[in-house]
């Protein structure tokens, strides 16, 4: 009997024994879990690659969710981190959103801002200062220096005229008409009021240099140095970019897109922030011979220069934009859900679910989930949604 008693211990022992290493085996299996840094949804109980991407998985403890610092879907991350990721931020404001359907268009040269420069005088072109093309030429820049006989004999005359004004004195108004006839004539040949003053403190010099009345950029050079040169002869054209034209092509069947349309937003590749406004000024009633195309020039006002000639640009009638709620589609994270990142302190990030409408090639509309002003993370999303992911798992992540 009493080596009955004594097996039935033993026995209930053991079997408690192994419930509790059961239970125990079971917690270690349910504390932990694998997952993809970039794939969150793709969750295992052992070690591995990912599916998708074939990144090694990386063990996640559940109890790293109650980290210091870290409350519900944020993270923080410090200056240092935040520039070593790459992270840039945006403000969340309204934008004009084109439609993805755009008439093509190309950016050229408005024949209005095109100013060529002639000579004043006969003579030798002894220096140039502008020799080639694409060159930004500021108002008042030295364009050229010439060698003229007729100019410097009216120089001479001047001075000679001056010297006759100082001579007799302010009362003689003989000298006083001479002399003012004789400076006319030389701001007729294109002196400027500096230069005239030089002349009478330094005397006649037998080269004259002229300089630019316009700013611009060199678009032709027709001399070169120790030519000569005829009164009139065209010596250089610049042209100002402060406003361009665009010309947009309507196929046969596109006429519609522009019926009854004077204000067009224009947008390019090259500058998916910047949105441009011309105005029609010329509609081409004809389609174009051997082209299937009709015209349509627009003027658009290009005050910072960033509309260069050739450019390839998207048209939309003003009529058919609006003004939406849109962040980049580089700050949209689309996973099992739409989701993006906000700044909300110095070194705090939270995770946003959001809702999308419209979107075009670089922008999309925000629907629900943000609001303006916020500050969006527009670039370095993703890692820190990895940094979020080991930190607190993929299943606190969505636990919104």
């Amino acid at each position: 009997m009493r080596l009955i008693v004594i097996s039935v211990i033993l026995g209930s022992v053991l079997f408690l024994a192994g419930c509790r290493n059961e239970h125990g085996d079971h917690d270690a299996v349910s504390d932990s879990y694998y997952t993809c840094p970039m794939h969150p949804s793709v969750v295992s109980n052992s070690p591995g690659s990912c599916p998708v991407c074939n990144m090694s998985l990386i063990k996640v403890e559940k109890n790293q969710s109650n980290i210091a610092g870290q409350q519900g879907n944020s993270i923080p991350i410090d200056k240092r981190r935040q520039q070593l990721a790459g992270i840039k931020t945006d403000t969340v404001k309204l934008r004009i959103l084109a439609p993805t359907s755009s008439i093509l268009g190309t950016v050229v040269i408005d024949e209005q801002q095109v100013k060529t420069i002639s000579s004043r005088a006969k003579g030798r072109i002894d220096r140039l200062f502008v020799n080639t093309t694409g060159v930004y030429l500021r108002k008042a820049s030295p364009l050229y220096s010439i060698y003229s006989e007729q100019l410097l004999a009216d120089e001479k005359e001047y001075l000679t005229l001056y010297e006759n004004f100082n001579a007799a004195g302010s009362q003689s108004v003989l000298a006083t008409e001479m002399l003012s006839a004789a400076k006319n004539k030389l701001l007729l040949w294109g002196l400027s009021e500096k230069q005239i003053l030089a002349l009478e403190k330094s005397g006649a010099s037998p080269l004259i240099t002229f300089y630019s009345n316009e700013s611009g950029y060199v678009s032709e050079v027709s001399i070169t140095e120790g030519m000569y040169v005829d009164e009139g002869i065209p010596l250089i054209k610049i042209t100002a970019l402060n406003h361009v034209w665009v010309e947009a092509q309507l196929y046969a069947n596109e006429p519609a897109k522009a019926t009854n349309s004077t204000s067009f937003h224009i947008y390019s590749e090259n500058l998916p922030d910047e949105v441009y406004k011309g105005t029609l000024v010329y509609n081409n009633p004809v389609i174009e011979a051997g082209r299937r195309v009709q015209l349509l020039r627009l003027r658009v006002d290009n005050a910072k220069g960033k509309l260069i000639p050739g450019m390839m640009v998207s048209v939309n009638p003003q009529k058919a934009t609006q003004s939406v709620l849109a962040v980049p589609k580089s700050a949209i994270l689309l996973e099992q859900m739409k989701t993006a990142w906000v700044k909300t302190g110095e070194d705090m990030f939270e995770q946003r679910m959001i809702e999308t409408g419209a979107e075009n090639k670089y922008w999309i509309e925000i629907v629900a989930g943000l609001k303006p002003g916020d500050i969006l993370v527009t670039e370095g999303a993703y890692l820190i949604s990895s940094e979020f992911i080991l930190k607190s798992g993929a299943k606190q992540r969505h636990a919104h």
